[in-house]
């Protein structure tokens, strides 16, 4: 599904934020680590809660590049997607 969305190389220099499906992911350069990360839309990654964000790290190398796209196709389908603004504005319903 993701095939490596963009080059090891642009990772060095900045992350790189992307969606599918209702599921965003992110993935980050901290030293040299790799970090991946999937979490439900619509807000970016700052806005979201960390506990809502489904995170693995991996080598910062090409293997861990394959293997963090790996890892995200594998888990995208099992994140539970629930958009925030559906349920914030279901909250503010059930608040009135």
């Amino acid at each position: 599904m993701f095939e490596k969305p963009i080059s090891i190389n642009y990772l060095k220099l900045q992350p790189y934020f992307g969606s599918y499906n209702g599921t965003s992911f992110a993935l980050i350069k901290k030293e040299d680590k790799l970090e991946a990360y999937l979490y439900p839309g619509p807000f970016g990654f700052d806005a979201t809660p960390d506990e809502k964000k489904l995170k693995q790290e991996f080598e910062f190398s090409d293997t861990g590049y394959a293997e963090a796209v790996a890892w995200m196709d594998e888990h995208y389908k099992d994140y539970e997607i629930v958009p925030h603004g559906k349920r914030y504005a279901l909250d503010q319903i059930n608040k009135s």
